[in-house]
C-alpha cells in the first residue's frame, strides 16, 4: 500500500515552490527522470517524465547501500548480530579461497565499521584485482571477491579514518549471506522490501551470484520514498513497525569522521552514519548520476529523485533553493491545480524528424564513439511510421525499434544480456539521423549521431560506471546469474 497523497496547500507546502523545483531541474540540464515529495506522511508530488514511468525500476547504484543498510538493521533489531560483531568471525572460512590470509586489521573489522565507511582503507579499496575477482566464478562454492578483498589489508586500524569504500558495504551483504543462510535479495524481499511496496527487485551480483550490496539494486521511485519515509519515521510504514527507532536513529547519526577526500562539495562534508549521508539539512541516501532519498526531519519531508545528473550537489542545492523556502509558506488551490497538470505532462524531449532521408542507409562507427569498438556499425530502415535501426555488434545484428517524434520499446539484447530500450529518432534537416536510446532500467541513455562522411557516433550522454558497455549495465539475461 502506498503512501495516502494530499494537495501541498493542506500539507502547508506552497506549490509554487516545486513548480519552480521541476523547472530547475530542466533547465539544470540533470536529466530528471522522477520526482517523489511528501509531507507529513501524505505524497504532495508524484511526477515521472516520459518515457520513465511509475512500475519500472532502474538500477540507483549507491542508493543500494541504505537497502543493504536497512537489510542490516533488521538482524540488529533481531538480536542476530551487532555492529561490534567482527566480519571475519561471522563468514565463515569456507567462503574464503584456499591460499587467502585474513591480515590482522581484517581479523579487527567490525560490521559497524564496514557501514560506516571506517575499515581503515585510505582509499576505496575495490580495486582491479577485486573487479576481476567478483567476474571469476567458482565450483567450490567459495567466493573469490572475497579472496581478492583479502589481499589488500586496510592501511590504517579499522574505525580511526574514513574512506568511501564498495568494499565495505560488499563486506556487509556476505555477513547478511553467512548470517542468514540467505541470498541478499532472498532474505531482504519479504523482510523490507515487499513492506515497501518494491516489486520485481533486481540486483547486480558477481559471477558466482551473490549480490554487489554496494550498488546494483533496480527499483521504482515509489519504493525510494517508502525507504525515505520509514526513517523519517524513526522506522514505522504506514504506521506499523518495519526497522527499530534505536537503529534508524544510529543508522543516521554521523561517525565524527572526517571525509578526506579533496575539497568535497558542502552537501558530502557534513559527516556519514550507516550508508546515509548527514546533508547540510537533514540526511540522505544517494547513487551516482543523481539517485536520492532525502529525508528532511525539521520539515516532515521525504523525497525521492532518480535522473542522470552529472552535478549532484547542483541538484540538492535546487531542492535547498527552491523546495525548502515553500515549505510552511501559504499556497493555495490555484497552484496546487497548476502542479498537477505540469506533474501529469512531463515529458523527456523527443528527437524527431525535421528533414528527409532514403528509406535505408547505414553507416561505420566513428573512432571517436564512447560505445565500445564491438560496435562497429548502424543500419536503417523506414518502418511504417517509425524506424528499425540495427546495431552490429561482433558480426551480430542487434534490432531495435525508433519512434519519430515517441518513445518506442524494444530489447536490446547482446551476449545473453537484455536491456530495455526506449528509443525516438529522426532525419535532420542537414541529412543525418540523429536517435536517442534511453536504456530504461539505468539512468544512461546512447546518442546515435550520424555524419555525412558516412560515419556515426555511438555515444553515451553519461558512460556507466560499470564501464562503455551496455552489456554491463544490464541485470536480466540468460547469460547473468539468477535473481532470488
Amino acid at each position: 500500500m502506498p503512501l495516502p497523497t494530499s494537495s501541498p496547500s493542506a500539507q502547508h507546502v506552497d506549490a509554487r515552490g516545486v513548480l519552480a523545483l521541476v523547472d530547475a531541474l530542466e533547465a539544470g540540464g540533470h536529466d530528471p527522470h522522477s520526482l517523489l515529495i511528501a509531507r507529513h506522511g501524505h505524497v504532495i508530488a508524484r511526477g515521472w517524465w516520459a518515457p520513465y514511468a511509475a512500475e519500472r525500476n532502474q538500477l540507483v547504484y549507491s542508493l543500494s547501500k541504505s537497502f543493504t543498510a536497512a537489510t542490516v538493521g533488521l538482524l540488529v533489531d533481531a538480536g542476530r548480530v551487532s555492529l561490534d560483531d567482527k566480519v571475519f568471525d561471522l563468514i565463515p572460512a569456507s567462503e574464503i579461497p584456499a591460499g587467502a590470509e585474513v591480515h590482522e586489521r581484517f581479523a579487527r573489522l567490525t560490521l559497524g565499521h564496514c557501514l560506516t565507511m571506517a575499515t581503515g582503507h585510505e582509499v576505496d579499496a575495490w580495486t582491479p584485482a577485486v573487479l576481476r575477482g567478483a567476474h571469476t566464478p567458482a565450483g567450490d562454492g567459495t567466493d573469490p571477491t572475497l579472496g581478492a578483498i583479502l589481499a589488500n589489508p586496510p592501511e590504517q586500524e579499522p574505525g580511526t579514518v574514513w574512506a568511501y569504500n564498495q568494499v565495505a558495504t560488499y563486506l556487509a551483504g556476505a555477513v547478511v549471506r553467512a548470517v542468514t543462510g540467505e541470498g541478499l535479495l532472498e532474505f531482504a524481499r519479504p523482510r523490507l522490501l515487499d513492506p515497501l511496496g518494491a516489486r520485481g527487485v533486481r540486483w547486480h551480483r558477481t559471477a558466482t551470484g551473490r549480490e554487489l550490496a554496494f550498488s546494483g539494486i533496480h527499483v521504482g521511485t515509489e519504493a525510494i520514498l517508502a525507504l525515505a519515509q520509514t526513517h523519517l519515521d524513526h522506522g514505522a510504514w504506514l504506521g506499523e513497525p518495519l526497522l527499530a527507532p534505536e537503529w534508524v536513529a544510529r543508522a543516521t547519526a554521523p561517525t565524527g569522521l572526517p571525509n578526506t577526500e579533496a575539497d568535497p562539495n558542502p552537501d558530502w562534508a557534513q559527516g556519514y552514519g550507516c550508508s546515509f549521508w548527514i546533508a547540510r539539512h537533514g540526511y540522505r541516501g544517494d547513487g551516482a548520476y543523481g539517485q536520492y532519498a532525502i529525508v528532511l526531519p525539521e520539515q516532515d519531508i521525504a523525497i525521492a529523485i532518480t535522473s542522470e545528473a552529472v552535478d549532484m550537489q547542483a541538484v540538492l542545492d535546487v531542492v535547498w533553493e527552491h523546495l525548502l523556502p515553500a515549505v510552511d509558506r501559504r499556497g493555495d488551490a490555484a497552484a496546487d491545480a497548476e502542479l498537477v497538470e505540469r506533474l501529469g505532462g512531463l515529458r523527456v524531449p523527443t528527437l524527431a524528424s525535421t528533414g528527409t532521408g532514403p528509406e535505408e542507409a547505414s553507416w561505420t562507427r566513428s573512432p571517436d564513439s564512447t560505445l565500445p569498438e564491438a560496435y562497429a556499425a548502424v543500419s536503417l530502415t523506414r518502418a511504417g511510421a517509425a524506424y528499425e535501426l540495427v546495431l552490429e555488434h561482433d558480426g551480430t545484428k542487434v534490432p531495435l525499434a525508433v519512434g519519430d517524434g515517441e518513445w518506442v520499446e524494444s530489447l536490446l539484447a547482446v551476449q545473453g544480456a537484455e536491456l530495455p530500450v526506449m528509443a525516438a529518432g529522426g532525419w535532420q534537416e542537414d541529412g543525418t539521423f540523429a536517435a536517442d536510446l534511453r536504456l530504461i532500467e539505468t539512468p544512461h541513455s546512447v546518442q546515435v549521431r550520424t555524419r555525412p562522411d558516412g560515419t556515426v557516433v555511438l555515444g553515451w550522454r553519461e558512460v556507466p560506471l560499470h564501464g562503455p558497455d551496455p552489456v554491463h549495465t544490464a541485470v536480466r539475461g540468460p547469460a547473468l546469474p539468477a535473481q532470488s
